[in-house]
C-alpha cells in the first residue's frame, strides 16, 4: 500500500522531492561556490534588462541617454568635439572602460539599448562572482555561495546593473582589486605575485577611466593595506603595491598618486554638492539663493559628473534654475567639514524606511533600507571579530572609509547618494559574511558559562571554529 501510494504520488512523495531538492541545492553550493552566484546573477539581470527595455518607453534613468547616445555616435564615427560642445567626447573618455566595449558591441550587434544593458548586467554578475571568490578565500564554500547570491539578487544591485550605467563596472573594479590584495597577502612565489599584480593593475586601470573618485581611494588603499598586515613576501608585495599606487594614476593623467587631480578638484567639492542638489527633488543640500544682480559670470567647461556647468574659481554665485536668482557656492575645507555629517547620513542610511518622498522609486529605496541595516550590523560584527585578520579586512575597510568620506562631502541629493552607495555593497556583503560566520560559530558551540564565552570574542579568530565546512 505504501509502495502504491508512493508510485501514484502519495503524501510521502512531496517530502522526498523537497529533500532531494534541498540536497541538490546544497551540493550545488558546495561544488560551485563561484559559478552558481554568477549564473543566478546573470539570469536575473538578463530578465530585468529585457523587461525594463521592453516595458520602459525611453530611459529609466536620465543618465542612460548620454551613455547610449555617445556610444552610438562613437560606433558610427560621428563622435566629434562638436557633440554637446565637447561634453560628449569628455564623458566618453572619462568613462572609456565602460564606453569602449559598448562601442564595439554596438558595431557588432547594432546600436540597441538592450546590448549596452546586457554588458552592464554581465559586469554585475562578475561582481557577484568576485564576492564569492573573496569570501571563499576566508570562509567555507557555503558562505562564499551565500555571499555571492546576496549580491546576485540584492534589489538595487540588480537594478543598477540592468540598465545602461557604469555602476556595475565600478563594483567589479573595486571587488577585483580586493581579490588581488588578498592574493598578494598569501603569495609566496613569483607566479602568484605576478598574477596579483595583473589583477590589481587591471582593476585599477579600469577604475581610472571610469570614476576618478572611486579609483584614487582604491589606489591609495592598495598601497596602505599591505602595510597594515604582513604579507607572505613583504618586500616585493609592498614595493609592487606602492608602484601601482604611484604609476597607475600617472598613466591615467591624474598625476603621481593622483596629486594633480586632488589639487585641481579638491577645492570644488562644495560646487559638486551645489550642482548635484540644484533642481533635484531629493536634494538634502540647500544652498543660499540671492538676487541675480551683480553676479560675476565665469567660463563654462564640461565635467564628467555634471555636464556643461559654470565652475567658479572663488566663492561666487552661479546661475540657478530659478529665474532672477543665483546660488551661493560654498567653498573651503571648513564648509566641507560642516557638510560631512549630513552627507554621511544621506549616503549610508537614507532614505529612512518611515519617510516617503516623491514617487515610487523613493519609497522602494526606503524599503530596501530594511535590508541594508541588518547587513550593516553583521558587517560591524565581522570587522570587530576579524580585526586581527588584517589581510582580510584591511583593503575593503580602508577603501570603504575613503569612498564614504569623499561621497559624504560631494553628494547633494539622495538619488545619486543612494546609487553611489552600491559601489561599496561588495564590501558590506563580505564583512557581513564574516560576521554571520562568527555568530553562527558561536551559536553552534556547546552552551557554556558567560566567563567561558568571553575569551571567544577576545580571540577574534573564528577561522579556527568555522561551521558548515
Amino acid at each position: 500500500m505504501n509502495d502504491l501510494g508512493g508510485a501514484v504520488g502519495g503524501p510521502t512523495s512531496p517530502a522526498r522531492n523537497a529533500r532531494r531538492l534541498v540536497r541538490s541545492a546544497r551540493s550545488a553550493a558546495e561544488n560551485h561556490p563561484v559559478a552558481l552566484p554568477f549564473a543566478v546573477a546573470l539570469v536575473v539581470r538578463v530578465i530585468a534588462a529585457v523587461g525594463i527595455t521592453a516595458l520602459q518607453h525611453g530611459y529609466l534613468f536620465p543618465d542612460e541617454a548620454g551613455y547610449v547616445d555617445y556610444g552610438r555616435l562613437a560606433a558610427s564615427g560621428h563622435l566629434t568635439p562638436a557633440a554637446d560642445d565637447g561634453y560628449g567626447e569628455q564623458l566618453f573618455h572619462s568613462a572609456a572602460s565602460f564606453m569602449w566595449p559598448v562601442t564595439v558591441l554596438f558595431k557588432l550587434f547594432g546600436p540597441h539599448v538592450i546590448v549596452a544593458a546586457l554588458w552592464a548586467g554581465l559586469l554585475g554578475a562578475v561582481t557577484a562572482a568576485l564576492v564569492a571568490v573573496l569570501v571563499g578565500r576566508a570562509l567555507s564554500r557555503r558562505w562564499a555561495t551565500l555571499a555571492g547570491l546576496a549580491v546576485a539578487v540584492f534589489p538595487s544591485q540588480v537594478l543598477w546593473s540592468s540598465v545602461v550605467l557604469r555602476e556595475s563596472m565600478v563594483w567589479a573594479g573595486l571587488a577585483g582589486a580586493a581579490v588581488g590584495i588578498l592574493i598578494f597577502a598569501q603569495a609566496k612565489d613569483w607566479q602568484s605575485l605576478a598574477g596579483a599584480t595583473v589583477l590589481v593593475g587591471v582593476s585599477l586601470l579600469s577604475l581610472a577611466f571610469l570614476r576618478s573618485w572611486a579609483f584614487l581611494p582604491a589606489a591609495w588603499a592598495t598601497a596602505l593595506a599591505v602595510w597594515l598586515f604582513r604579507p607572505a613576501r613583504p618586500a616585493p608585495t609592498r614595493t609592487l603595491c606602492a608602484l601601482l599606487c604611484l604609476l597607475v594614476p600617472l598613466a591615467s593623467g591624474l598625476g603621481v598618486a593622483g596629486n594633480s587631480y586632488v589639487r585641481h578638484h579638491g577645492q570644488q567639492l562644495g560646487y559638486e554638492r551645489t550642482v548635484l542638489s540644484e533642481g533635484a527633488k531629493s536634494a538634502f543640500v540647500h544652498p543660499k539663493l540671492v538676487a541675480a544682480k551683480g553676479a560675476r559670470p565665469t567660463k563654462v567647461v564640461p565635467t564628467a559628473t555634471t555636464g556643461p556647468v559654470t565652475v567658479p574659481s572663488v566663492p561666487v554665485t552661479v546661475p540657478s534654475a530659478v529665474a532672477n536668482e543665483d546660488i551661493v557656492v560654498p567653498s573651503g575645507f571648513g564648509n566641507d567639514l560642516k557638510a560631512l555629517p549630513t552627507g554621511f547620513v544621506a549616503f549610508a542610511f537614507r532614505p529612512f524606511p518611515w519617510q516617503h518622498g516623491d514617487g515610487l522609486s523613493y519609497d522602494l529605496a526606503a524599503v530596501e533600507e530594511l535590508l541594508y541595516y541588518p547587513l550593516y550590523l553583521l558587517a560591524l560584527v565581522g570587522v570587530v571579530a576579524y580585526r586581527r585578520r588584517r589581510d582580510l579586512i584591511a583593503f575593503p575597510l580602508v577603501v570603504a572609509v575613503f569612498i564614504t568620506g569623499i561621497a559624504s562631502v560631494a553628494e547633494g541629493n539622495l538619488g545619486s547618494a543612494f546609487r553611489h552607495r552600491d559601489q561599496l555593497f561588495w564590501a558590506v556583503a563580505f564583512f557581513a559574511a564574516l560576521g554571520a560566520n562568527y555568530l553562527w560559530a558561536l551559536w553552534r558551540r556547546p552552551r557554556t558559562s558567560e566567563e567561558e564565552r568571553v575569551p571567544i570574542l577576545g580571540e577574534a579568530q573564528p577561522l579556527t571554529v568555522q561551521a558548515g565546512r
